[in-house]
């Protein structure tokens, strides 16, 4: 996912959604974290799945990891 010689990446796992597409729920689950996580060095896909209302998709859900390079200020405070 995520390569940083010297340094320390951190993963979370979160779930984006979109009324749009599986694409959009990955940028809403990424632009969602970025809010309040720095340094975000990637994501990846773990899964994806939709909710449906009469026959018709009404939202795609993603389950994500989310690597961040952890900033070296904050270790050990």
């Amino acid at each position: 996912m995520a390569e940083v010689s010297g340094g320390v990446v951190k993963v979370v796992e979160l779930v984006g959604s979109s009324p749009t597409s599986f694409s959009d729920a990955v940028r809403s689950a990424v632009a969602t974290a970025s809010k309040t996580i720095r340094n975000i060095t990637g994501v990846d896909v773990l899964s994806s799945n939709a909710s449906v209302e009469d026959g018709e998709i009404s939202l795609y859900k993603v389950q994500v990891k989310v690597a961040f390079l952890v900033d070296e200020a904050s270790v050990g405070s």
